[in-house]
């Protein structure tokens, strides 16, 4: 493929898509309104986000991928270390009259983090980056794009997990080649960098990381080197590309008055697994994720039955009349029905009672289906004594 420059209108497909797909996860879709407010001055600054296959990184060079790690945290840790809602030199003043700051203390400029920790990772492996890529796919991958090109460099088409959002860092298809993790960097928003030379496993970086995102206000900033050998065997390659062709395909069948449920299951060879209005909704913060269920009463060809999920920030467990459904590494996402817009586990304010949705899922990617893959990531990973039957058998 080589290189693709996007225009404004493929990222906001891009955007959509990704919401389709990013199994209620991976952000949330903003208004086209809210997209253009920080779309629209990137553009007009001269900045091109740029696509590159994976194909065409030499595997001596090195892409870096820095990943938004967290989820929510439980109150006492929320008052303790979110600035959220206070003007961020105010929230230093508030920590200085808590926890003492030093002589030495250095508020960070950047209220997200900034980019030192990827300074850091680029002089510990000796190698600046050729391209980043993104941990996964979802609508922040918007966002992945301009950083990308602020920095003058590409975002490779591709992800980490395999066309959907994952919770940890341990989900991805690196874990499966048994590729390296360390070094890594993380940064915070407090003005941390924290290097790490050596990791047991991909869970252990995972457990490490979201600790400090805890004790950070939720979130953290891992960094990570991917030879240009692993990003070929290690990542699901064009995802970008399909997720914009999923987007454009959605918002088209809405202009056109057609069923977006139904395109987004054709372009993406899926199924429809459920359709219904949202009964319930519950969530719960904690440990840097979110947790919770939703239940939906099945309208057509499901009256009478009930669909219920689980999520650990992204839908891992479904059930049909408490029996056991597709489940995790499948990847099956709550689609609005009149717009097609993905819903996100982070957004309460979606679950409206009565809203009208369908369930729309696909196979999990290939690495998924390796035993290897399957021992990474099953329902017994979330704590569930579940087998983990493919969806095209599940639904037979």
């Amino acid at each position: 493929m080589g290189k693709r420059t996007l225009g404004k209108e493929e990222v906001w497909q891009l955007v959509f898509g990704a919401a389709a797909l990013a199994t209620g996860g991976g952000g949330a879709c903003p208004t086209y309104e809210q997209f253009s407010a920080r779309a629209d001055p990137f553009f007009e600054a001269g900045y091109k986000p740029t696509l590159i296959d994976p194909t065409d990184i030499k595997d001596d060079e090195v892409v870096f991928c820095n990943v938004g790690c967290g989820g929510g945290i439980r109150r006492e840790y929320a008052e303790l270390y979110t600035r959220r809602y206070m003007p961020w030199k105010k929230w230093f003043k508030q920590i200085d009259l808590i926890w003492p700051l030093n002589s030495w203390s250095e508020i960070p400029e950047d209220p997200y983090g900034g980019e030192e920790h990827l300074k850091k990772l680029a002089e510990i492996v000796g190698k600046e980056p050729v391209a980043y890529v993104p941990f996964e796919v979802g609508p922040l991958d918007a966002g992945q794009l301009y950083d990308a090109a602020r920095r003058g460099v590409p975002l490779v088409d591709a992800d980490l997990a395999g066309y959907r959002a994952v919770p940890e860092l341990s989900l991805t298809k690196l874990n499966v080649i048994n590729a390296p993790v360390a070094p890594y960097t993380i940064g915070t928003a407090w003005g941390d960098i924290i290097v790490g030379y050596k990791v047991l496993s991909h869970q252990r970086w995972e457990d490490i990381c979201r600790h400090i995102a805890v004790i950070s206000g939720g979130g953290c900033a891992p960094a990570i080197s991917i030879s240009g050998e692993n990003i070929k065997k290690g990542t699901a390659h064009n995802t970008l590309s399909f997720t914009i062709k999923v987007g454009k395909a959605i918002l088209d069948a809405v202009d056109k008055g057609d069923d977006p449920t139904e395109v987004l299951v054709e372009v993406t060879k899926g199924y429809k697994i459920f359709e219904g209005k949202v009964a319930y909704y519950t969530v719960e913060r904690k440990t840097a994720f979110i947790y919770g269920h939703v239940w939906i009463e099945g309208t057509g060809d499901y009256e009478g039955k009930t669909f219920k999920l689980f999520f650990k920030n992204e839908n891992q467990i479904s059930w049909i009349d408490e029996e056991p459904y597709v489940t995790c590494p499948d990847p099956f996402t709550v689609v609005d029905k009149k717009t097609g817009l993905g819903l996100s586990n982070f957004r309460s304010d979606w679950w409206t009672p009565g809203r009208e949705v369908a369930v729309c899922a696909m196979k999990a990617c290939d690495h998924w289906r390796t035993e290897r893959g399957l021992r990474i990531y099953n329902p017994k990973h979330f704590g569930f004594d579940i087998k983990y039957v493919p969806i095209e058998e599940k639904l037979e």
